[in-house]
């Protein structure tokens, strides 16, 4: 954060892993310090960590002044308690940031299947999504899949 009287810049500050070099990402630039949410602007004054890794995520915001974006981000899958009834069990996912990631290739990595395998068994309603949204779009937080039948049992 940089401030000059009352006109403020935030930003990231990236470093490469290959050369080393420092890349400013632009949060906010040339505003008003009155402009600025209160808590939001205490919280980038405290550099906090949950703020900051909310801005960090934004891929597509970052594509648009960076092209070479990584988004091949490791994640860790854990498996908790699933809620299970003897026709299917329902998977809530937590995911607080988008890293780009798709439902199917979730799915397919959960199940050690095919993604095209993913595909043709939500055409054949084995995969029930909520919110109702295309296993082509991105893990939001908070969706649940359903998967019904039992034959995911030797695969978990």
């Amino acid at each position: 954060m940089n401030a000059n009287q009352k006109i403020v810049d935030i930003w990231l500050i990236y470093n490469c892993l290959h050369c080393e070099e420092t890349w400013n990402y632009p949060i906010i630039s040339r505003v008003n310090v009155n402009k600025i949410d209160s808590l939001e602007h205490q919280k980038f004054m405290n550099n906090d960590l949950e703020t900051i890794w909310q801005y960090a995520f934004q891929i597509n915001q970052l594509r648009k002044l960076c092209h070479d974006v990584n988004t091949d981000i490791r994640y860790e899958l854990r498996k908790d308690m699933l809620d299970s009834t003897s026709d299917g069990i329902t998977i809530k996912i937590r995911c607080k940031y988008d890293f780009g990631l798709r439902v199917d290739k979730f799915i397919a990595e959960i199940f050690n299947i095919s993604r095209s395998k993913v595909n043709k068994m939500v055409q054949d309603d084995m995969f029930l999504l909520n919110p109702d949204i295309s296993v082509k779009k991105k893990i939001i937080d908070d969706l649940q899949v359903t998967v019904i039948g039992d034959w995911y049992k030797a695969m978990l």
